[in-house]
């Protein structure tokens, strides 16, 4: 089976455990604080905040933002559910703006009339790694004075051209799990141009204090391990590597797929560069899309429907009482398909996968 991720370690990543195993500090320590160093570098000095997951870093910079009972935060209907479990768990409401079809990121034309007096933070998420309108969600955040939390943590390694890279200027989160670009297995990232929010961050990862047992607020253990920043520091050396071969693997899809059933995802352009995280294609309906990921599991070739659901309509979301109706993410949530876009792919692998999506044909 041709698989959706595969995550690449070597002797370096070996080399680098090792390395801490035999200084005998596990918890966060030196390694942490390279690894923070070193995002903070490639982000251009950006304030860089290593913490134990994405969600939880969701969860921080928002609580940094003052988010809390009673406040809204309007965020994207299409999206992995640990978007919103910081907003819920942190006592507010998620608001759901649809999505633009052709992106299946957040419709920016939605986003301004949903705001109250009651919204406090804007959340956009950079879906498959495909960067928002940031520009366009900035100039709202900057009239009415809202906040914007990006959810990147399917994009490092993505890129605006207003913006510059993503992670490089506002307040963004990055997850490090085990399917992601480059990963440690778990661990996320905060990273800030708001010294603020930074300074408050770091504040709530740890319990409130920065020095032992002195605690200014109430906060959270929230800390990357010293092993999982080691692994790290030694991915963060391929992103470039990995970002350009997942890109290249996409282009030779867009050139190479040929099938009138099947949509592919838009390409990069001078507005954004995506860094390809997922490839999702779309089909025409939901039972075309049950039929090529049967053909494609009895090929060999894995895929996954990344989301089989929206936020805005799950019964999660539902049984709390707070979804609504988002059209444009429901009917995504039907009609979704991610196939293998990894780096590590193949000449002969990417052939097949181009063989066997080419040659499907739906069943009516």
């Amino acid at each position: 089976m041709i698989g959706i991720s595969k995550l690449s370690l070597g002797r370096a990543e070996e080399d680098a455990a090792l390395r801490v195993l035999r200084t005998g500090q596990l918890a966060m320590g030196p390694e942490t604080q390279s690894v923070e160093t070193e995002f903070s570098k490639r982000f251009g000095g950006a304030d860089c905040i290593a913490v134990s997951n994405g969600t939880v870093a969701i969860t921080l910079a928002l609580a940094a933002m003052g988010v809390g009972p009673g406040d809204e935060v309007i965020t994207t209907a299409f999206s992995f559910i640990g978007t919103i479990e910081p907003i819920i768990q942190l006592g507010a409401k998620p608001v759901f703006a649809d999505v633009d079809l052709s992106t299946a990121n957040i419709d920016v034309d939605n986003i301004e009339p949903l705001i109250t007096d009651r919204t406090k933070a804007i959340l956009p998420v950079h879906l498959y790694g495909r960067p928002v309108d940031l520009a366009a969600i900035r100039k709202i955040s900057r009239d009415y004075r809202i906040p914007v939390l990006e959810d990147a943590c399917q994009a490092i390694g993505s890129s605006d051209a207003n913006t510059g890279e993503i992670g490089g200027s506002g307040t963004a989160v990055f997850s490090f799990y085990g399917s992601k670009n480059i990963a440690c297995g778990e661990g996320g990232l905060v990273a800030t141009d708001d010294s603020s929010i930074g300074e408050r961050v770091r504040l709530l990862r740890s319990h409130g204090s920065i020095e032992t047992y002195r605690h200014k607020i109430v906060g959270y253990n929230a800390r990357m391990t010293d092993l999982q920043a080691a692994v790290l520091r030694v991915q963060l050396e391929s992103l470039d590597t990995v970002t350009e071969g997942r890109q290249l693997n996409a282009a030779y899809y867009q050139e190479s797929i040929v099938n009138d059933a099947i949509l592919l995802p838009p390409v990069n352009n001078e507005k954004s560069t995506s860094c390809f995280h997922q490839y999702t294609i779309r089909l025409s309906s939901q039972a075309h899309r049950n039929d090529l990921q049967t053909w494609a599991s009895q090929h060999e070739v894995e895929t996954r429907a990344y989301y089989p659901y929206s936020l805005s309509g799950h019964p999660v979301v539902e049984n709390l009482g707070i979804g609504s109706l988002c059209q444009n993410a429901d009917d995504l949530s039907n009609v979704v398909l991610s196939i293998p876009v990894r780096e590590t792919l193949t000449i002969e692998e990417k052939a097949k996968i181009v063989e066997v999506l080419s040659t499907w044909e739906p069943r009516d």
